[in-house]
This record gives C-alpha cells, sequence and structure tokens, in this order.
C-alpha cells in the first residue's frame, strides 16, 4: 500500500471520528430534551395533584380539631400537667386556618366547577353555530348548483322545441309532462307569456312562417301541461290539483285568444300553404290547445270554479270567425278539437277520466253528445258574440 493510499484512509478515519462524535453529541443533546420534556411533565402532574388533592382533603380539619381537643382536655389533669397558653392558642390557630382554608378550597373548587358549567355549553353553542354556517354554506352551493342544472335543463328544452325535428319535440314535450309540476309551471309561464308576442309583417311569407312556428312548439307544450294534470289527477286531490294547474291552463287559453285565430287566418286558402310539415305541427297545436282547453273545463267544474273559464272561452269564440272556415287547411284539426270540447261538456267527466271520452261506455250517440255538448257551451258562455249557427256546422264537420 502506497503512502498516499495511507494517507487517504488516515483522514477517512479521522472524518467518521469526528461525525461519529457529532452524532454522539445529537443523541445526548436529544436525550436531555427528552428528560426536561419527562420531568416538566411530572411537574404539571404533581402540581395538578397538589392543587386539587388539598382541595378534596378534609382531614386536616379533623387532625386540628382533635389535636385542640386532646391541648384542651390537659386541663383536666393536675395543674402542673395543664398545656401553656402557647399550645392552646396554637392548636386552635391551626384548626381555624384549617377550617378557613377548607372552605376557601371548597368554594374555589365549586366556582370552577361552575365555570366549566356555564363555559361547556357555551362551546357547544359556539360549535353549533358553526356547523350551522357550514351547512348553511353547503346549501348554498347545492343552491347554486341547482340553479345552474335548471339553466341547463331550460337550455335544453328551448332547444329541443325549436331546433329539433317533430320526433325531438313530442319526446321533449313527453317528458315535461312527467317532470316536476313547479319545472313545468315556469316553462310554461315563460312560452305564453303575453310579452313575448312579437310582431310582424302580414304580407310576407316569412311573417307567415314565423307565426306558424310560434304556434308549433307551443302546442307540445300546451299537451305536455294538459298530460301533466291527467297523470296527477289519480293521486292528488282536485283543490290542490286546480291550484297549481289552473294558472298555467289560462295562460294556454289566453295566448290562444289571440293565436288561434292568427293561425286559423294563415290558414285560409290553398295559396298560402307554407310547409306541409309545418302545417302538421301547427294542427298539433290546435288540438294541443283542445287537450288544454278540455282539461280546463274539468278541473274548472271539479273545484267549482267556473268563472274564469267562462270569460276565457267567450273571449275566445267570439274572436274566431266561423263563418270562413269551410275552405281553411286547418279545419278539420280544429274541427276535430271542437267536437272534443263538446263530447266533454256533454258527458262532464272527472280530471282522472280519459283524455278522450268512449261514448259507447257512456250509451249515448255521438250526435246525442254534440247536441247536448252544443246546449251545454251555449248556456256557459251566454248566446251574443257567438255565431251559434256556423259553429254547429263546424261540429258537425262543415
Amino acid at each position: 500500500m502506497t503512502p498516499e493510499q495511507l494517507g487517504q484512509l488516515q483522514q477517512q478515519l479521522y472524518a467518521l471520528q469526528a461525525e461519529n462524535e457529532q452524532l454522539r453529541q445529537q443523541l445526548a443533546h436529544l436525550s436531555q430534551q427528552q428528560q426536561a420534556r419527562t420531568e416538566r411533565r411530572g411537574q404539571v402532574v404533581r402540581g395538578g395533584g397538589r392543587l386539587l388533592l388539598p382541595l378534596l382533603d378534609r382531614h386536616k380539619v379533623v387532625r386540628s380539631f382533635g389535636k385542640l381537643a386532646e391541648t384542651a382536655g390537659g386541663f383536666t389533669g393536675p395543674r402542673e400537667q395543664w398545656p401553656t397558653r402557647d399550645d392552646l392558642q396554637g392548636d386552635a390557630q391551626r384548626f381555624l386556618e384549617s377550617l378557613v382554608r377548607f372552605a376557601v378550597r371548597r368554594r374555589t373548587l365549586l366556582m370552577v366547577l361552575a365555570i366549566l358549567g356555564a363555559v361547556i355549553p357555551a362551546i357547544q353553542i359556539w360549535l353549533v353555530v358553526q356547523q350551522n354556517e357550514i351547512i348553511e354554506n353547503q346549501n348554498e352551493i347545492v343552491r347554486e348548483q341547482t340553479e345552474l342544472s335548471e339553466v341547463q335543463v331550460y337550455d335544453i328544452v328551448s332547444r329541443s322545441m325549436t331546433q329539433g325535428d317533430r320526433n325531438a319535440k313530442l319526446m321533449t314535450g313527453a317528458l315535461l309532462s312527467r317532470a316536476e309540476p313547479e319545472f313545468l309551471a315556469r316553462v310554461v309561464e315563460e312560452a305564453f307569456d303575453p310579452e313575448l308576442i312579437g310582431t310582424y309583417r302580414d304580407h310576407s311569407v316569412a311573417a307567415a312562417r314565423s307565426r306558424l312556428r310560434d304556434a308549433a312548439f307551443r302546442g307540445h307544450l300546451a299537451r305536455a301541461a294538459a298530460r301533466s294534470v291527467y297523470r296527477r289527477a289519480k293521486s292528488e286531490p282536485v283543490a290542490t290539483l286546480a291550484e297549481q294547474a289552473l294558472p298555467n291552463l289560462h295562460l294556454i287559453l289566453e295566448d290562444a285568444r289571440g293565436r288561434v285565430p292568427a293561425v286559423l287566418g294563415l290558414g285560409i286558402g290553398e295559396g298560402r300553404a307554407v310547409d306541409e310539415d309545418l302545417d302538421e305541427e301547427v294542427e298539433g297545436y290546435l288540438i294541443g290547445v283542445g287537450e288544454a282547453i278540455r282539461v280546463y273545463a274539468r278541473l274548472a267544474r271539479a273545484s267549482g270554479r267556473n268563472d274564469e273559464l267562462v270569460d276565457d272561452l267567450r273571449l275566445l269564440l267570439r274572436r274566431i270567425d266561423w263563418s270562413r272556415l269551410a275552405n281553411n287547411r286547418f279545419q278539420e284539426a280544429h274541427a276535430l278539437t271542437l267536437e272534443l270540447l263538446l263530447i266533454d261538456l256533454a258527458l262532464e267527466p272527472s280530471p282522472a277520466d280519459k283524455p278522450v271520452v268512449d261514448l259507447e261506455a257512456a250509451g249515448i250517440s255521438h250526435e246525442q253528445a254534440l247536441a247536448q255538448g252544443l246546449e251545454a257551451l251555449r248556456t256557459l258562455v251566454g248566446k251574443e258574440g257567438v255565431n251559434w249557427e256556423a259553429l254547429a256546422r263546424e261540429a258537425a264537420g262543415g
């Protein structure tokens, strides 16, 4: 082995010795810290014991009283064995001090317990307040997420109703009929809001197409509102159902006062036809409005709220030009709507019955049902302002 190698080994040995010494010092320092912590813990325990045990110590009072009694008993012996004044005074002083200390310690212990008894409920109340704040924050987050979800759902519904094909609109309407009543009510309220009615040019194909499209998608909403009532009528009280559904049906019928006459006006004459597919959707709107009117009549009759129905029907019937429907391309759908309404008014079914009344099961002919329904409608809305002869011809199929 060369001297250089020996020198390197010697340096490594010195380095290891220095590192071992450093580690030994660190270990000793850690041991001292651990011992100091142990001693402090013991001091705390002993200090607590010295604080608490005397609070419960009553034996010193008994011992000091026994010593005082023993000293005072010395006066029963020979005079030369009597205790001195200092002995008697010292024992009495220790006894009185013991009494005072015991009273003070007991009061101190009771005060500590009282403070703890007051602090613990306060801490619990504080914890409850903090928990309520956490819960409120969580509820706020949930509400925000719910509002965002509702916005997304509204966006999906609006796109399906305005941009999708007929099948998409049909399925969206079917799903809406099974949605929560509050959600469906908000959709109907916004879609049939009178303030949303736009202005159009009267003499252009684009204007006619716009009006027909506006009517077409609302037909699915009207049918969804009606089918929702049919579904819920089997399990909910009539009063509750009427309170929730009649405002929506009123909006649909209020919108129909202006929209149905406008649609029928656009259907006059074959030369003004716009789109056959669109015309079929418009016919669906007329049938959907008719279904909503029938549900409206059933609920109003069952809940004793016919006044609003009478006003809405009277205004709608008066605004339709019954004498100009013979060559209207929407005449068949409109006649079917009127026919089903007259049959409903004649037989007076309940909201829980089927949407279309079975005449054979009711034991009445089609002509008799139409005649009775026409008379009931005339009695309901009054004879003035409506061309009843033309309306009767329309109900009979033109």
